[in-house]
């Protein structure tokens, strides 16, 4: 094998048939071995199966298949990609066996699943009364949002879900809304986002001749990131591994953070050993960070990466800052001044924004940081967490309503959408059977203002029903029409960029699409429902450095890491604080993983006062986060110490605003 690899890295990739458990540590390689033992089993071994390697996020699968490309026929001997895609192909495949004669269109969008659920309960007499009760707009949408979150979490695990069906869930009121929100989604011809598991699960295992065709077909699985693995995803990993000659789980405990979803590191700690005879190897030499990075992880987690490895001495600062606008201050002063020079004796190359990443734990620590970076005009992204595509024109979302009314002409809800975004202001236009009927109904209703624009948009999806693969020339028409729109009043410039914008996402989206699919085997359908699953869409980089989340960089990595707002009731959360031990224990594997983002240098800072929400005139007093304690306090002393502890006051005084 020509590839590199550590003798814990070799052990995993040639070893025999079997059930492994890795227990791997940041930076350990494990991408690296993960498809190292897919080319393995093909190459050397010359294995005549398929192989499932399932990952939570499209840029992880995307990252094996780039690494495994020069295998030939790789998409006919695997199947590498999310959880999410592989169940929508069991749905498509096989979804008759359930009642699904054809795969039904993804409701992606929180939006539009609140908006389904509050129908559930307008339409019911026996239900009203709960919205009825709440007539404030802002206590309203908590409680339906509180309630959707009830019927995910029934969804994701698979016992409370045979509890709803079999009657025996506590609450009779709460079966009632999950078995109507279910109807309502039936009658609407859609399935919401964590029906995907759930009814690929049911397909599994309420049809065991079907289950026999995939133990058949896949010999070997992998699940990447296994310690974010919840109930019905295990339970599908077991379903699908049962016969399998070898399986294989790869994850790392301490960056376990999606609790809130209902994963769990016991699938892969305690569940996947009590279910197969599992032999655990672990990987803890890292191969990616500093020393000083390394120093603070094993600050949080002693003794839990191996540094051997490290060849940088790298970077650890914490500064303590007055406020939060001193903070800020600090660290857009620290940004200018590495972009500057350009250059650091442990970082290869030239500094650029690109390589850089503010991280918090809530989005709203970024106020000050954001107008800081502006006024310095240092460019910068907020990242967002991973999912489907997200259209940012009237245009464009006017242009996927009609799509998805085409793929799916039950669609009441996303009809209405259109209406709005067109301006009709009549009567509701009701869905037919045939969807291009409806759409023209529907556009005969615009108003004499917007009649040209839904008419450039009813030859569009006309072009589109009569054939899929029209679809670059409809997004070419499209493109040539918005170039010529004219400007001349206020915002229709910003108009015209945006929706340009979404045409070019669009065609980048088909092209990927197109790509893996033959030309008879596209549906418009399955484009959509990619779309939504993310499966298509480009994992597309902002300009400049990034601000995000510890959720939303999870799996990235950067060369410089600042790591703001570490005070207690933010980091950790005010909520994991009230709920107690295990969400506090998931707020420590958070900070873990930010730091862990990190390959060189490290920042960590906190605001010793702060305004709040509701005082605008004093500043709060704040508390250094338990987490910023323990990694002081668990710092190494070393003769040649890689981190420098620094205790600032502010570097300048900063007005409040």
């Amino acid at each position: 094998m020509s590839v590199d690899l550590s003798p814990a890295q070799r052990s995993i990739v040639e070893a025999g048939d079997g059930h492994y458990l890795v227990i791997a540590a940041a930076g350990s390689g494990k991408t690296r071995v993960l498809t190292e033992r897919v080319r393995h089993l093909l190459e050397t071994r010359k294995i005549r199966s398929r192989i499932l390697a399932l990952t939570f996020t499209n840029k992880a699968a995307g990252e094996m298949r780039e690494r495994l490309q020069a295998i030939p026929e790789l998409s006919e001997r695997t199947f590498i990609g999310t959880i999410h895609s592989f169940c929508q192909t069991i749905i498509e495949t096989h979804g008759s066996a359930i009642g699904y004669s054809r795969m039904p269109a993804i409701l992606e969008r929180e939006a539009d699943r609140m908006a389904m659920l509050e129908q559930v309960f307008l339409q019911s007499a026996e239900l009203g009364s709960y919205l009825r009760q709440r007539a404030n707009p802002k206590e309203r949408r908590k409680f339906l949002y509180e309630v959707l979150e009830m019927i995910s979490l029934c969804k994701r695990d698979i016992r409370k879900y045979e509890a709803i069906q079999s009657g025996e869930w506590e609450s009779q009121e709460e079966a009632q809304v999950f078995m109507e929100y279910q109807r309502h989604l039936a009658s609407q011809g859609v399935i919401d986002f964590d029906d995907i598991l759930l009814l690929a699960y049911r397909i599994l295992s309420e049809r065991s001749a079907i289950a026999a065709i995939f133990h058949r077909t896949y010999r070997h699985m992998f699940v990447d990131d296994a310690q974010d693995l919840n109930p019905v995803q295990y339970a599908l990993f077991r379903a699908l591994g049962e016969k399998a000659d070898s399986t294989l789980l790869v994850g790392d405990p301490n960056q376990a953070i999606y609790g809130f979803n209902g994963s769990s590191e016991g699938f892969m700690l305690e569940e996947f050993p009590k279910d197969f005879p599992v032999e655990t190897v672990e990987l803890r030499e890292n191969f990616r960070s500093s020393k000083a990075v390394i120093a603070a992880a094993n600050a949080l987690y002693p003794d839990s990466i191996a540094n051997p490895n490290a060849a940088r001495d790298g970077e650890l600062e914490i500064l303590s800052c007055r406020h939060e606008d001193a903070e800020a201050q600090w660290v857009t002063e620290k940004i200018t001044a590495l972009l500057r020079t350009g250059k650091h004796p442990d970082i290869e190359g030239l500094i650029d924004p690109s390589r850089i990443a503010v991280l918090a734990r809530n989005r709203y620590v970024f106020t000050s940081l954001q107008e800081k970076l502006t006024k310095q005009g240092i460019d910068f992204h907020l990242k967002l967490p991973g999912g489907g595509a997200a259209l940012e024109s009237d245009f464009g979302r006017a242009f996927d309503m009609g799509i998805r009314i085409l793929v799916n002409p039950k669609n009441q809800l996303h009809l209405d959408e259109l209406g709005k975004r067109l301006g009709v202001t009549r009567p509701q236009t009701q869905p037919t059977e045939d969807p291009m009927a409806t759409l023209e109904k529907l556009c005969r209703t615009v108003a004499a203002a917007r009649r040209q624009v839904a008419d450039i948009l009813f030859d569009a999806w006309n072009s589109l029903h009569a054939d899929v693969n029209h679809f670059s020339n409809v997004l070419d028409s499209l493109d040539e029409t918005v170039s010529e729109w004219d400007c001349t009043e206020d915002g229709q410039s910003e108009a015209k960029l945006l929706a340009l914008s979404d045409l070019s996402f669009l065609r980048t989206v088909w092209r990927t699409y197109s790509q893996r699919s033959g030309r008879d085997n596209r549906s418009l359908a399955q484009f959509r429902n990619q779309m939504a699953t993310g499966e298509i869409v480009p994992n597309v980089e902002g300009k400049g450095l990034t601000l995000a989340t510890v959720h939303a960089v999870k799996g990235l990595e950067f060369d410089i890491v600042f790591l703001i707002g570490l005070v207690e009731g933010c980091f950790p959360d005010y909520r994991a604080v009230k709920i107690g031990e295990a969400a506090l224990a998931e707020e420590k594997n958070d900070v873990f993983v930010a730091v862990t983002r990190s390959k060189r240098l490290l920042y960590l800072t906190w605001p010793q006062s702060k305004f709040m929400p509701w005082d605008l005139d004093h500043r709060a007093i704040q508390h250094r986060s338990r987490f910023l304690e323990a990694i002081e306090n668990g710092l190494p002393i070393l003769s040649t110490t890689p981190a420098s502890l620094v205790a600032a006051e502010d570097p300048a005084p900063y007005p409040r605003k």
